[in-house]
């Protein structure tokens, strides 16, 4: 469960109803979220007429509430054989809008992702770097032990997220994993310098980028202008590297991966009614790029 809500220093009144916090679960809203959510509704929009039950409908049967720390598993067993997993870390500091948006997208997409907090103490609500405030899914830890591998890591950036992210012993070895067993990685603002570069991540002499403030931190500069650069193999393993320069591009990147993980179509029907440019968006150079990239001809 993704949450977003205002900072702690934010004044609590009345006007902070359930509307506010943002729920980035995404699986079917239950009858009783259903009638929170319609309470809410009437509760913002008093001259809007609530529906009404016939007198002779019976009661819906109260749900028992059910903790939401990790995502809920696939339905069946050729379900579970497709579905892509996607781990996104974030710590105090991490960039709001790169997270969320990666995480948003790759669900719109259908893949499970797992939002974990590095934070000490399996602490999962974070500040991020403009004061809003992330609840994840798990701890680091449990969404390790949970599932070892992942089909893609994304990591978002943001100061000092970026290097909050960096200082974590158990991500970085996970990332390495990921690397040597050739699944994707991605990056964007200042995790490609701040993590990917410093921990010899980035394939050598391949395109790589970064936020402005810390390009210059790469060892490779002849792509540091691109909105999202794509690599292929080398520097510690096999597979893609996909980074990107920050919340401008965030989208961009997102849909990338979403080419990288479900293909050019996939990304295409995601990108429609978020109502992208149709035709010569940037978005749609990066997914051909990445698409591209990801055949097993490229590599």
């Amino acid at each position: 469960m993704l949450l977003l809500r205002p900072p702690p220093s934010a004044t609590r009144t009345a006007a902070c109803c359930p509307k506010h916090i943002i729920s980035g679960v995404c699986r079917t809203r239950t009858q009783a979220a259903a009638r929170s959510a319609a309470a809410t509704d009437r509760a913002d929009y008093p001259g809007v007429a609530a529906p009404r039950r016939p007198a002779d409908a019976a009661a819906p049967r109260p749900r028992r509430a059910r903790a939401a720390t990790m995502p809920a598993r696939a339905s069946s067993p050729s379900a579970a054989a497709t579905q892509k997993t996607v781990l996104v870390p974030i710590a105090d500091g991490t960039e709001e809008m790169e997270a969320v948006v990666i995480v948003d997208v790759l669900r719109r997409a259908g893949a499970q992702v797992t939002v974990a907090s590095v934070e000490e103490g399996g602490r999962l609500a974070v500040t991020c770097s403009r004061g809003v405030v992330l609840v994840a899914d798990a701890p680091l830890s449990a969404a390790l032990a949970a599932r070892p591998a992942f089909d893609l890591v994304a990591l978002p950036g943001g100061m000092p997220g970026a290097e909050r992210l960096g200082a974590s012993a158990e991500l970085a070895e996970c990332l390495r994993a990921q690397r040597a067993a050739g699944r994707p990685l991605a990056a964007i603002c200042a995790a490609p310098a701040v993590v990917l570069e410093a921990q010899g991540l980035l394939p050598a002499g391949q395109p790589a980028t970064a936020h402005p403030a810390f390009s210059a931190k790469l060892a490779h500069q002849a792509s540091v202008s691109e909105r999202v650069a794509v690599a292929v193999g080398g520097g510690g393993g096999g597979g893609l590297v996909l980074t990107s320069r920050g919340p401008g591009t965030a989208l961009e990147l997102a849909l990338a991966l979403v080419g990288v993980l479900f293909g050019e179509a996939k990304a295409r029907e995601v990108a429609g009614p978020m109502v992208m440019a149709v035709a010569g968006g940037e978005w749609e150079e990066a997914v051909r790029k990445a698409v591209a990239a990801a055949q097993p001809a490229a590599r």
